[in-house]
Protein backbone atom coordinates (compact mmCIF):
# COMPACT_ATOMS: atom_id res chain seq x y z
CA UNK A 1 0.00 0.00 0.00
CA UNK A 2 2.75 2.48 0.93
CA UNK A 3 4.62 1.68 -2.30
CA UNK A 4 1.59 2.59 -4.41
CA UNK A 5 0.99 5.80 -2.45
CA UNK A 6 4.67 6.72 -2.69
CA UNK A 7 4.71 6.18 -6.46
CA UNK A 8 1.58 8.27 -6.91
CA UNK A 9 2.87 11.12 -4.74
CA UNK A 10 6.25 11.20 -6.51
CA UNK A 11 4.62 11.18 -9.95
CA UNK A 12 2.33 14.08 -9.01
CA UNK A 13 5.03 16.18 -7.35
CA UNK A 14 8.02 15.55 -9.60
CA UNK A 15 6.58 14.59 -13.01
CA UNK A 16 9.43 12.12 -13.48
CA UNK A 17 10.64 10.85 -16.82
CA UNK A 18 11.63 7.66 -15.01
CA UNK A 19 10.44 6.41 -11.65
CA UNK A 20 11.39 3.09 -10.09
CA UNK A 21 10.23 2.24 -6.58
CA UNK A 22 11.53 -1.06 -5.25
CA UNK A 23 10.22 -2.45 -1.98
CA UNK A 24 13.21 -3.80 -0.03
CA UNK A 25 11.33 -4.35 3.23
CA UNK A 26 11.79 -8.14 3.18
CA UNK A 27 15.57 -7.73 3.07
CA UNK A 28 15.41 -5.82 6.37
CA UNK A 29 13.31 -8.29 8.37
CA UNK A 30 14.54 -8.40 11.95
CA UNK A 31 16.36 -5.08 11.56
CA UNK A 32 15.69 -2.48 14.23
CA UNK A 33 12.75 -0.37 13.09
CA UNK A 34 11.74 -2.77 10.30
CA UNK A 35 8.38 -3.42 11.95
CA UNK A 36 7.63 0.34 11.93
CA UNK A 37 7.50 0.69 8.15
CA UNK A 38 8.83 -0.22 4.75
CA UNK A 39 12.25 0.15 3.20
CA UNK A 40 12.25 1.49 -0.35
CA UNK A 41 14.86 2.07 -3.01
CA UNK A 42 14.03 4.89 -5.42
CA UNK A 43 15.38 5.93 -8.78
CA UNK A 44 13.87 9.23 -9.88
CA UNK A 45 14.77 11.07 -13.09
CA UNK A 46 13.13 14.47 -13.25
CA UNK A 47 13.68 17.92 -14.73
CA UNK A 48 12.68 19.26 -11.28
CA UNK A 49 16.19 18.31 -10.11
CA UNK A 50 17.95 20.62 -12.59
CA UNK A 51 20.03 23.21 -10.77
CA UNK A 52 19.59 21.47 -7.39
CA UNK A 53 22.36 19.95 -5.29
CA UNK A 54 22.15 16.28 -4.34
CA UNK A 55 21.08 17.35 -0.84
CA UNK A 56 18.27 19.54 -2.17
CA UNK A 57 17.08 16.76 -4.47
CA UNK A 58 16.89 14.36 -1.54
CA UNK A 59 15.08 16.96 0.55
CA UNK A 60 12.52 17.33 -2.22
CA UNK A 61 11.95 13.56 -2.31
CA UNK A 62 11.78 13.38 1.50
CA UNK A 63 9.25 16.21 1.59
CA UNK A 64 7.01 14.26 -0.77
CA UNK A 65 7.50 10.95 1.04
CA UNK A 66 6.82 12.49 4.46
CA UNK A 67 3.12 12.51 3.58
CA UNK A 68 3.08 8.73 3.12
CA UNK A 69 2.51 6.57 6.22
CA UNK A 70 4.63 3.57 7.16
CA UNK A 71 7.92 4.42 5.48
CA UNK A 72 10.95 3.64 7.60
CA UNK A 73 13.83 4.09 5.14
CA UNK A 74 14.54 5.41 1.64
CA UNK A 75 17.57 4.90 -0.59
CA UNK A 76 17.41 7.62 -3.24
CA UNK A 77 18.99 8.04 -6.66
CA UNK A 78 17.83 11.41 -7.98
CA UNK A 79 19.08 12.49 -11.40
CA UNK A 80 18.24 14.97 -14.11
CA UNK A 81 17.44 13.48 -17.53
CA UNK A 82 20.87 14.58 -18.83
CA UNK A 83 22.69 12.94 -15.90
CA UNK A 84 20.71 9.75 -16.39
CA UNK A 85 21.57 9.69 -20.11
CA UNK A 86 25.27 10.23 -19.33
CA UNK A 87 25.20 7.35 -16.85
CA UNK A 88 23.62 5.10 -19.48
CA UNK A 89 26.38 5.98 -21.97
CA UNK A 90 29.10 5.28 -19.41
CA UNK A 91 27.53 1.92 -18.54
CA UNK A 92 27.24 0.92 -22.19
CA UNK A 93 30.84 1.87 -23.01
CA UNK A 94 32.31 0.59 -19.76
CA UNK A 95 33.84 3.98 -19.01
CA UNK A 96 33.59 5.37 -15.53
CA UNK A 97 34.20 8.97 -16.65
CA UNK A 98 33.39 10.98 -19.75
CA UNK A 99 36.27 11.21 -22.20
CA UNK A 100 37.50 14.74 -22.89
CA UNK A 101 39.37 15.16 -26.17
Amino acid sequence: MSKTLLEKALREALTPELLEVRDRTEAHAGHSGASEGGHYELTVVSRRFEGLSALDRHRLVYDVSARIPHIHALAIRAWTPDEHAQRAVRRSTGRSRPVVL
